[in-house]
């Protein structure tokens, strides 16, 4: 599903006229199936929400190919990735990023109805969502009422809300304790297996990051698996 071949970026540092290149990732090639739970793990600075900003369309790398499905999306221009993320990714984030004057169900509903679908479909789809992620009894409280997993619910449930294949999420279980941490990947694992969505991990947690069907560890830019530098 994901085909990424020599991925470089760099960022500058440095006051105008001394500035110099700082490089972040460091020549990355790797695959990632459909249908994988695929975790990316390393330290504040490893270069991991550098990978994800730019799989996800957010940055454009200096030089490598990115290849999702049939659409090698690294040659996209900004309205093209905007497009393509809206049809093909899901996102969910450490501190939720809820809207706290929206209800659990408003913000669900949300995405559908910045793309317009129907008052009657939207109600169906966020209903149904709910009660996925156990959530239909407090669907009309709002983000300061409900626990830290409830909101990641909430957050997981508006992510799956417009049907995408690829489910980004950043350090999800960050802002939670260790029992709701497994309870929210045990979710994660059983959407993996009964809706066939591809989840992408990123995660300082060795423990979360063994959840997946498989790791990769990102350090000073360079990515292993198994411990061996990993290459195409």
């Amino acid at each position: 599903m994901i085909h990424v071949q020599e991925l470089t970026h760099s960022f500058k540092i440095g006051k105008k006229g001394k500035e110099r290149q700082v490089p972040v990732l460091k020549g990355l090639s790797f695959k990632i199936n459909e249908g994988e739970i695929v975790s990316i793990v390393g330290r504040s600075g490893s270069g991991k929400s550098t990978l994800l900003h730019i799989l996800a369309g957010f940055l454009k790398p200096d030089a490598g190919i990115i290849q999702i499905g049939n659409a090698r999306t690294s040659a996209f221009n900004e309205t093209e990735s905007a497009k393509f993320r809206l049809d093909h990714f899901g996102f969910i984030f450490q501190n939720f990023q809820l809207m706290p004057g929206l209800t659990a169900f408003e913000n669900v509903e949300l995405p559908l109805k910045l793309a317009g679908v129907t008052k009657r479909e939207r109600r169906r789809k966020v209903k149904q969502l709910l009660q996925l992620v156990g959530l239909t009894e407090v669907q009309d409280h709002y983000p300061n009422e409900l626990s830290g997993g409830q909101q990641q619910r909430v957050s997981i449930a508006r992510a799956l809300v417009t049907d995408p294949p690829i489910i980004f999420a950043d350090e999800p279980t960050g802002s939670l304790d260790s029992e709701t941490e497994q309870d929210i990947l045990l979710l994660i694992q059983s959407l993996n297996k009964s809706r066939g969505i591809t989840f992408i991990i990123i995660t300082h947690d060795d423990t979360v990051a063994e959840t997946a069907d498989r790791m990769y560890r990102m350090h000073d830019g360079e990515l292993t698996e198994g411990g061996v530098v990993h290459a195409i």
